[in-house]
C-alpha cells in the first residue's frame, strides 16, 4: 500500500532488467517512459510503502513480495533474474501501475527463501530521489 493512497494495494509485480531497458526519464516528471519486455512475478501478496515526498528529501521506498512457487525451477529463474539491477513495475488496486526505479537509480531486489511450507520473500527497502512514476510506453 502507498502511504499516500490507503485505499490502493499492491497486487502485481514485473521486473525489467536495466541492461534490457530503454528509459527516458525527465527528472521532476510524475512519468516514465520505458521500452523493454518486463517479466512477469507471479507473487501471492506484497505489501508496497513509499513515504510522502518532501522537497529536498529523499523518497523512502519498501516492497516486500511472497512467492509461493518454490521450485528449483523458479529459484534459479528468479535468482538470474535479480542477479542484475532493474527497474520494478508494481500494478496497483486502483489501476495504477508505478515504475520504481530510473536507468540512475535502478532497483536491486533481494530474495530469501525460508518458512514450512517454503516461500520466497521479494524485497528491498531504499531512499530515492524520486517517488515511483506512472509508467509511459514510447
Amino acid at each position: 500500500m502507498s502511504v499516500e493512497n490507503k485505499r490502493s494495494q499492491f497486487c502485481a509485480m514485473s521486473f525489467l532488467p536495466l541492461p534490457d531497458a530503454e528509459v527516458r526519464n525527465v527528472p521532476g516528471s510524475d512519468k516514465l517512459q520505458v521500452h523493454g519486455t518486463w517479466i512477469s512475478i507471479d507473487v501471492s501478496s506484497g505489501e508496497w510503502k513509499e513515504s510522502l515526498e518532501q522537497v529536498g528529501k529523499p523518497v523512502e521506498q519498501e516492497l516486500k513480495a511472497t512467492v509461493t512457487d518454490t521450485s528449483s525451477t523458479m529459484e534459479s529463474q528468479l535468482r538470474t533474474l535479480f542477479s542484475v539491477d532493474g527497474l520494478l513495475l508494481i500494478g496497483l488496486t486502483n489501476g495504477e501501475n508505478k515504475v520504481v526505479g530510473t536507468d540512475e537509480f535502478p532497483v536491486h531486489v533481494s530474495m530469501e527463501r525460508s518458512g514450512e511450507p517454503a516461500k520466497l520473500t521479494l524485497s528491498f527497502k531504499r531512499s530515492s530521489p524520486e517517488p515511483a512514476k506512472v509508467l509511459e510506453s514510447f
